[in-house]
């Protein structure tokens, strides 16, 4: 096989790999966020009389975990590159992600603020880094 068509082949492997982890994160997340509630969401409460809810372990967590994944993965998918990414981007969606938990904490945005969510991000920050650096993605 010859360097030019090998590339072709790395680069189309990556991007269905780049897109298996935005779209897996995506839809593992929300099974888990939905499956683990403890009370049912708004839009669960529209559609159902009494819906039936239990507590996993994790479930306030993880779902945060993977669509942080899901969301550096796509910038590195639409820059195609960690490095192309502009580091106006990496910091603005950084401080954009890192700031929503003591914006929770203050009641400035709905939700609870939670100081294993600012970990799970930071995580999954620094786990697509680190498949990137290490070309997986």
């Amino acid at each position: 096989m010859t360097k030019s068509i090998q590339r072709n082949l790395n680069g189309k492997n990556k991007t269905y790999t780049r897109i298996a982890f935005i779209v897996l994160p995506l839809l593992l997340g929300t099974g888990i966020y939905l499956k683990g509630r403890k009370h049912p969401v708004l839009f669960e409460t529209w559609f159902y009389q009494n819906k039936e809810t239990s507590s996993l372990p994790g479930s306030g967590w993880i779902p945060d975990y993977l669509w942080c994944v899901s969301l550096w993965t796509c910038f590195v998918w639409i820059w195609k590159g960690w490095n192309q990414v502009p580091m106006m981007w990496k910091w603005g969606l950084w401080l954009l992600v890192m700031f929503t938990e003591p914006l929770q904490w203050i009641g400035w945005l709905q939700g609870t603020g939670d100081w294993i969510d600012l970990l799970m991000y930071q995580l999954a920050f620094f786990t697509v880094y680190t498949l990137h650096k290490s070309e997986l993605i």
